[in-house]
């Protein structure tokens, strides 16, 4: 019988490091593992990171996993089927709402007893749940994006507090006491995705029977009470965001390149752009897979310093270049943006990039159409 680990949270917020550390650490326990990352575009540099490390990879393009429920119930048959894996964990896109009422309610309907689908988990930023925090206690207007991010964690069955080795044992324990405080119907697990702090009890808790879950009734009384999800606002946040995902190749303008200070430089001018300009990032990732390794960098706050999660050892005459980025702007000033972020590092470091022609996109779903799965007969 399959488990299948639902993932929600915002942008930046580790879900990728958190899917990819967690099914390692499954592997090495002999379970058999596969991943599925989801995104309104193609070409994910999570998808590449994943597939790195990991056997059993798919992606889910072309909308959130609400919108993609019958691709996401046929990739689960047949990894049953095929005997391919025993636990499958699910990355939703980070504007992704109502995951458990359009995701997790009908699979747990459907495949009772085939299939147990673990706690929707919601993985949470705490930096940016103070920056939110912080806004609210201001009295400023709640932005659209703040909605969804609110309603990741009023949905979740457990809140996982991610990057805990950046904010220290003493406020990650007033966090985890206030979050069950303001969300009782969900557990609290603290842990840190890079560290592997906590991780052990971050994946017994989706591994260990829990027949309340799988139970309906349950489910329904966990929703009774609380607001619906304003569809109009959803939308309205999915659409601010310009989305760019573009793959090109970075070649050496002499002898060498170093990949990694290459990519720095990139992202280095994206975030310094986004804090001058006051254009809120979601992230910003950038990949190069070169002969000597991937080099994985991001940017996962407006202003932020680049953050290497991964680093090739030595120059290299070539790479070949994935980048995604969420910035709140228009899609032509974000394409405008890349274009001299690129120009700019291959100046700095002696590099030519080939084929960049970066062209962001906005959410084609203005308007709310989750996918319902077939009637079985």
């Amino acid at each position: 019988m399959i488990t299948l680990v639902p993932l929600s949270g915002f942008l930046g917020s580790g879900k990728t490091t958190t899917l990819i550390s967690a099914a390692i650490a499954m592997q090495r326990t002999g379970r058999r593992v596969a991943v599925v990352t989801n995104d309104p575009g193609a070409g994910l540099v999570d998808t590449n990171l994943a597939r790195g490390g990991l056997d059993e990879v798919a992606e889910l393009a072309g909308g959130c996993l609400c919108r993609r429920l019958p691709d996401l119930a046929a990739l689960l048959a047949d990894a049953d089927m095929a005997g391919k894996a025993d636990v499958v964990l699910v990355e939703a896109s980070g504007s992704c709402a109502d995951l458990r009422n359009t995701v997790v309610r009908p699979l747990r309907e459907r495949y009772r007893g085939r299939m147990t689908v673990a706690p929707l988990t919601a993985v949470v930023d705490p930096l940016r749940l103070a920056a939110f925090t912080r806004a609210a206690e201001r009295c400023e207007p709640e932005p659209d994006l703040g909605y969804v991010f609110g309603r990741q964690l009023v949905e979740a069955e457990l809140l996982a507090i991610n990057k805990t080795d950046l904010i220290g044992d003493e406020r990650t324990a007033k966090l985890e006491a206030r979050l069950a405080a303001d969300y009782p119907r969900a557990a609290v697990l603290p842990y840190s995705a890079t560290t592997g702090v906590g991780l052990e009890e971050l994946i017994r808790a989706w591994t260990r029977p829990n027949p309340a879950l799988e139970s309906q009734g349950a489910q329904v009384r966990a929703v009774r009470g609380e607001p619906k999800l304003d569809f109009t606002r959803y939308a309205d946040a999915e659409s601010q965001v310009a989305w760019l995902n573009e793959a090109f190749r970075v070649t050496a303008a002499e002898s060498a390149f170093d990949a990694v200070a290459w990519a720095k430089t990139v992202l280095r001018q994206l975030s310094e752009w986004s804090a001058a300009a006051g254009y809120f990032v979601g992230h910003i990732k950038l990949a190069v897979r070169t002969p000597a390794g991937l080099a994985k960098l991001s940017v996962t706050d407006t202003g932020a310093p680049p953050q290497a999660d991964r680093a090739a050892a030595r120059p290299v005459e070539y790479g070949y270049a994935t980048i995604n980025a969420r910035v709140v702007c228009p899609p032509s000033t974000l394409d405008d943006a890349v274009r001299a972020a690129i120009a700019a590092a291959d100046k700095a470091h002696r590099a030519t990039s080939h084929g960049a022609r970066p062209s962001s996109f906005r959410s084609a779903h203005r308007r709310y159409q989750p996918q319902r799965l077939a009637a079985t007969g």
